[in-house]
């Protein structure tokens, strides 16, 4: 699943990285670009006044005036140096020294900028003009060492780049800081959702974006739908068990005419027909009460319920003297409702005490799983049968009373939260082993 929070960081981070570093090179372009410019407008100033200096003589040879030559062209390896050409002669500044540069004749008004490696492999801009004085096409080459130039370059680069990434984490914090308090809203949403499934609320509070809030709102049309529609349900059920509820009763009395007194196995037939269907509408009615409430989810205090219903038990089977151990570990969950927890629990352990001898003990612990463990010290229960305990009036044994649907019900509680039912000879106590693993939320 994509978290929108990591999306909106790594887009804005990955936006601002680009948009920094583009910045960077251009400014570094640009910079670069004038002030090559700039120092080639200097060597082309510096070439006029060369040419300044350049005297003709009758013969056609050339000499240039010392006073119109830079101190710094007379100085070996300097970085700065010229070249003059007229009339196939060639004259160099002293700090070329024997070294050469490549150059080229050009005509009058051509201009022309070259990249080089000159004395000591020094890497040198040359701006070669063509000029014409005293009737004579001049060639002056100009040239001097960008070394300096860029090792600048190379210090600006890296203090602008420091400058960038103390700006880049800067921008990278706020963007981070707009991010989570855009974001918090929709933690509001996600907390009001928590107390929707544990029952504390039954709408979720729409504090989030104006982008979701249509969709909240979508969602609390539908749950008040869904709890309409479902407190309908309940009622129409309600009054139909009510129906039949009075019918059964009328059954009943029925059964009770003088004229039934004849047939004694009739009127037992009736007994037991309203007394199976008054069961099946007491469970149905308790499976629509809880399949109903919108609010499922809340947590259950395991001890205070475990030790109501064991008390309740043991007065039950007060005659039999029955032992109920019970062990529940630290902090252990259970969220649903609190009558589904009564009833599968004493479903089983009501079951539990019906075949035991005299112990029973139930275990309730979270490893990966929520595990409700109910064992006896009864006979047990053939393997074979096992698998056929939780179908819907099976009784392994016809001598003890019931239904034959408390197994059944546990069963289907269980299901309905996502949940394992497993029967096993008990290692413990010997008899039954029943245990129930739910899902952790």
């Amino acid at each position: 699943m994509i978290s929108l929070k990591r999306q909106l960081s790594w887009g804005l981070a990955f936006s601002l990285i680009a948009l920094l570093t583009l910045q960077w090179l251009v400014v570094t372009y640009v910079i670069n670009n004038v002030i090559e410019n700039q120092l080639a407008e200097r060597l082309e100033r510096q070439g006029e006044s060369l040419l300044a200096g350049i005297e003709f003589d009758t013969a056609g040879r050339f000499l240039v005036d010392t006073k119109y030559v830079n101190a710094i062209y007379q100085r070996p390896f300097s970085g700065h140096y010229y070249m003059i050409q007229a009339n196939q002669q060639l004259q160099a500044s002293r700090s070329l020294w024997d070294a050469d540069i490549a150059f080229k004749s050009l005509n009058k008004g051509m201009q022309t900028r070259s990249y080089v490696n000159g004395p000591e492999q020094q890497p040198l801009l040359v701006v070669a003009h063509g000029y014409q004085k005293q009737g004579h096409i001049v060639t002056i080459n100009v040239a001097e060492n960008l070394a300096p130039l860029k090792d600048s370059m190379v210090q600006f680069q890296m203090l602008y780049a420091g400058i960038s990434l103390l700006g880049l984490g800067a921008l990278l914090l706020i963007q981070r800081l707009i991010v989570l308090n855009a974001l918090r809203p929709l933690q509001q949403v996600k907390e009001s959702i928590a107390k929707l499934v544990t029952g504390e609320t039954s709408q979720i509070i729409n504090n989030g974006p104006e982008e979701i809030s249509p969709l909240i709102e979508e969602l609390n049309r539908l749950l008040s739908a869904v709890q309409n529609k479902t407190k309908r349900s309940r009622e129409s059920l309600g009054n139909l068990a009510h129906a039949l509820k009075t019918k059964l009763t009328l059954l009943n009395q029925i059964a009770e005419r003088q004229e039934i007194n004849a047939q004694p196995k009739i009127r037992k037939d009736i007994y037991a027909t309203t007394a199976t269907i008054s069961q099946h509408i007491e469970r149905e009615l308790k499976k629509a009460r809880l399949i109903g409430d919108i609010h499922p989810m809340q947590r259950v205090d395991l001890t205070t319920e475990v030790a109501q219903l064991i008390t309740t038990l043991k007065q039950i089977y007060i005659g039999k003297d029955v032992n109920i151990a019970w062990e529940i570990a630290p902090n252990v969950p259970f969220y649903g409702d609190r009558e589904d927890l009564l009833e599968m629990l004493g479903n089983l352990l009501d079951n539990a005490c019906k075949w035991c001898k005299s112990n029973v003990l139930l275990t309730i612990t979270k490893e990966e799983s929520i595990h409700f463990i109910i064992e006896d010290d009864g006979p047990g229960c053939a393997e074979q049968s096992l698998e056929t305990l939780i179908q819907r009036g099976f009784r392994a044994d016809e001598s003890k009373p019931g239904s034959g649907l408390g197994l059944a019900i546990a069963n289907d509680i269980v299901n309905s939260y996502g949940g394992h039912l497993i029967f096993a000879e008990s290692a413990t106590l010997g008899g039954l082993r029943v245990e129930i693993r739910f899902p952790l939320r």
